[in-house]
Formats: C-alpha cells, structure tokens, sequence
C-alpha cells in the first residue's frame, strides 16, 4: 500500500467543512460539494480507513472553563524516567491538553491550560521534581491557536 494518501477536490472540501464545524451534517457537507449524503459518508469511511481522519482536537475558549492561561512544556527526560508516570502526573495536577512523546529537542511535550500563572508556575515546579526529569521548559501562549486551515491545499498535486 502507498504509504501517501491522495486525496482529491472533494475529499479536500469535505476536510476542510469538517475542520471548520466537524458538526455539519451529511446533507449539509454534499450540498456543498454538489454529492450525495451518501457519497459523503463513504468518502468519511474511507478518510477513516487510510487515517486521514482520526479523531478531533478541541480548543474552546479559555474563559469558557475560568482559564487565562495556555502554556506548552518541553520536558527533557533521564533514561530511567517513567513516562506512564510522568503522563499520570500530569492527567492528575494540570488541566492537560495534548500529551506526547516527541523526536527532537524534547523527549516529552505537554500542552495544558492555567487558572494564572501562580498555578502554573506551581505545577512546572511540581513537574521538575518528578524522577527522570531533566529538563523543563515553558512556553506560555499569547491565547488559544489560530489555526486557519484555509490557506491547506490537502488535494494530491502531480509532481510534489
């Protein structure tokens, strides 16, 4: 199997209609691409089958849930460090977002939102006395991302 998914025009609207309200229904997303509900679904199932569709990420508003901060912390990891652990730790004390292992500068990445910075900063002092952490960095965000799909071409282009 082609380890690269092609996806056509439509398969690249429907993307981008569920990016913007994953909500939408069958109806609504065919008529906008001029095919069936039905169509819709199968090219759904399929998006799922190939993993070009696996699941949603939520950014509500920080006000929302009392919160004024979002910050993202790098964690450099000992070899001895317990990363169920360290993951668990987080799940408990932060209000966590996105937990990942990463390849690159950090071995460990979290994405997690603060009522102020005092808690935050409570909670990476917290984070730094785990066993097996090295390194912590904080990167605190100016607000909840921007991300604006509009501007992704997802459709397969000859050549590239």
């Amino acid at each position: 199997m082609d380890p690269i998914v092609k996806i056509d025009q439509t398969d690249d609207q429907i993307l981008h209609l569920l990016i913007q309200d994953a909500r939408k229904s069958l109806k609504e997303i065919g008529k906008k691409c001029g095919i069936s509900s039905v169509s819709v679904l199968n090219r759904i199932k399929r998006l799922k089958e190939l993993g070009v569709i696996t699941g949603a990420t939520l950014f509500a508003s920080l006000d929302t849930f009392g919160f004024r901060i979002v910050a993202s912390i790098g964690m450099e990891l000992d070899s001895n460090a317990n990363v169920t652990q360290i993951f668990s730790f987080f799940s408990e004390h932060t209000y966590l977002v996105e937990p990942s292992t990463c390849i690159g500068k950090y071995d460990l990445y979290a994405v997690i939102y603060a009522e102020d910075v005092t808690k935050l900063n409570e909670r990476v002092d917290m984070v730094k006395r785990l066993p097996g952490i090295r390194k912590v960095i904080v990167s605190v965000w100016s607000g909840i991302p921007c991300l604006d799909f509009d501007n992704i071409n997802l459709a397969h282009k000859e050549g590239k």
